[in-house]
């Protein structure tokens, strides 16, 4: 088997046949043009070219667990059985559906394979979960001032008493024309931060007189909810959290390492093969209600 050793990522590159004939191959892939689908058990990711030949690199992961959940780095040993990757070209332009449709299509026709012997496949997850409620938290803090188990930065209620964050930083604040969050109380502590808003020796989370989550609907005197009127110290023990939500997305790239393409008598060994990028691979809206702990 004639060898050609390739050393940098993705480019375009030729190589003699057996038979004198001259094969190219672009390996010529848009870096934000991955994409995937399938699900626990098997993976696809693919990356097509159809603007100058039409040609495709794809990946089959044989993996039982979900994906793009956590960030981080996973590295998977590739071979030509579970973890298999494919270097084709067409004799036309390719769809996603060649990939994810549960009967491919029987056109366009490979004209070229290359199939992957070995090599690693580093799949890079970056996660972003974010409670949009106003503040410029940062992302990298472990602070959790409640021990709700949600980080801040992503907490739609810090202080765990029931009242969400965007309501208890104030219009005013949220509209740019305070230069501080509120502070009902004026102890120093921010009402998003203060478990007891109006310091009447009552926590915020225990004056909700119907016990629906929601100090803000509770008013004993028209007008001010109890939570923030220091004249009132009703009490309703209510050790539980309402439901949070925060947005969830998933960002990947995927990169092929020291990976060994072979076809019937050509083999080409690249040590790099960035196969692209994809945004918002998962995008949602989680909800849940934290568990109190005393």
């Amino acid at each position: 088997m004639k060898k050609l050793f390739i050393i940098f990522a993705i480019s375009s590159l030729c190589f003699a046949c057996n038979d004198g004939d001259i094969i190219v191959t672009e390996f010529d892939f848009d870096e934000l043009n991955l994409n995937n689908c399938g699900d626990p058990g098997g993976y696809t990711f693919f990356n097509i070219n159809n603007s100058f030949a039409a040609e495709s690199i794809s990946l089959i992961l044989t993996n039982t667990g979900v994906l793009f959940l956590d960030p981080g780095v996973e590295e998977y040993e590739l071979n030509s059985s579970t973890n298999t990757v494919n270097y084709r070209k067409f004799n036309d332009d390719v769809s996603d559906d060649y990939f994810c449709s549960n009967i491919p299509p029987i056109t366009p026709t490979v004209t070229l394979e290359f199939l992957g012997e070995s090599g690693i496949a580093e799949l890079t997850t970056t996660v972003s979960k974010l409670d949009d409620d106003g503040l410029d938290e940062d992302i990298t803090s472990d602070l959790d001032t409640d021990g709700d188990g949600l980080l801040n930065y992503f907490d739609e209620d810090d202080d765990g008493d029931n009242v969400i964050t965007v309501i208890e930083l104030g219009v005013d604040y949220l509209n740019g024309e305070a230069e501080n969050p509120k502070d009902t109380d004026g102890d120093g502590i921010y009402d998003y931060l203060d478990i007891d808003d109006d310091n009447d020796g009552v926590i915020t989370r225990y004056e909700d007189a119907n016990g629906d989550l929601d100090p803000t609907n509770d008013e004993t005197q028209e007008g001010i909810p109890d939570y923030l009127n220091s004249a009132i110290s009703n009490t309703n023990l209510i050790d539980q959290f309402r439901l949070h939500s925060y947005s969830f997305i998933s960002d990947i790239n995927l990169v092929l390492l020291d990976l060994v393409l072979i076809s019937t008598d050509e083999e080409i060994i690249q040590e790099t093969l960035n196969m692209g990028s994809q945004n918002g691979v998962i995008n949602t809206t989680v909800t849940e209600t934290p568990e109190f702990i005393d």
